[in-house]
């Protein structure tokens, strides 16, 4: 293995192989926002924080719209959230679900209609 810094490159051989590719310090980065109010959840978010001390309301996006999404919501406050649907969606059979619990997380995926938990 030869890492040459003038070329930003590490060429690896092994067994006749060669890998020659740029060196990043840049990886994929998530789409994470933190929330202390009232608030829809954009189709870009991908992680959602809840923080404050008061009780908020995250609404998901339009399933059929957004189908195969996914969402992963944390609740770090000391009050409950409040995962809400549009259009009378559901999240489980339910059109609300509560993070009652602080440091409680649940992870939703579109199933093109609604909402499922995993």
């Amino acid at each position: 293995m030869a890492y040459n810094p003038s070329q930003g490159y590490v060429a690896i051989n092994k067994a006749g192989d060669t890998f020659t590719g740029p060196i990043t310090t840049t990886g994929k980065k998530a789409a994470y926002r933190s929330v202390s109010a009232n608030t829809s959840i954009a189709a870009t978010d991908e992680h959602i924080e809840i923080t404050g001390t008061s009780a908020v309301t995250v609404t998901l996006p339009d399933a059929a719209a957004n189908n195969k999404a996914v969402f992963n919501i944390k609740n770090s406050s000391t009050a409950t959230a409040t995962i809400a649907t549009t259009s009378s969606q559901i999240i489980d059979g339910a059109t609300t679900f509560s993070l009652g619990i602080q440091y409680q997380a649940i992870t939703v995926i579109s199933n093109g209609s609604g909402w499922s938990i995993f």
